[in-house]
């Protein structure tokens, strides 16, 4: 998983030309797209912003030479208010089937909340904290996986629920 997460930029930029060539290639191409993005976000949460979306690769690209606490900002932002795609995968995260938990391992070392543009922002959410609402499933979670990246203990795993 840690393998897959680190080539995250390289797997959105093949499902991102895979998008644009479903959109430019087929008349109705955006509603197959977010037809399929609804599919997804059933399963798997709100993953096709940051696992699959040509404009969010765009995003990250735009928002790589920032300082970490500006562009965690505007990642935040951008995945709150985004594009239907988001919104509709973002009510979906709390009910997919999918879902990233923390196992009896996790000794609550704060590395995954540290990384999580989320808990940045919104000190009610936290990913590890059983006190606080689940970062991962908050609307604005795009599953990027950082958390799950950062978890010296590998106490994090995207998983079913």
């Amino acid at each position: 998983m840690k393998t897959l997460i680190n080539n995250r930029t390289v797997v959105q930029a093949l499902f991102a030309a895979l998008v644009y060539f479903t959109i430019s290639y087929f008349q109705n191409g955006l509603l197959y797209v977010f037809l399929g993005s609804i599919l997804l976000g059933a399963i798997f949460g709100k993953v096709f912003c940051k696992w699959m979306c040509p404009v969010g690769l765009l995003k990250s690209f735009l928002t790589r030479n920032m300082k970490e606490d500006e562009a965690k900002l505007h990642m935040y932002n951008y995945y709150k208010v985004g594009c239907p795609i988001s919104w509709v995968q973002g009510i979906l995260n709390k009910h997919s089937l999918f879902k990233i938990k923390k196992d009896d391992t996790c000794v609550s070392c704060g590395l995954c909340d540290k990384v999580c543009y989320i808990t940045t922002f919104d000190k009610e959410k936290s990913v590890y904290d059983a006190d606080k609402t689940s970062a991962s499933e908050a609307f604005n979670c795009s599953k990027c996986m950082a958390c799950v990246d950062a978890c010296p203990k590998n106490s994090l795993k995207f998983t079913i629920k």
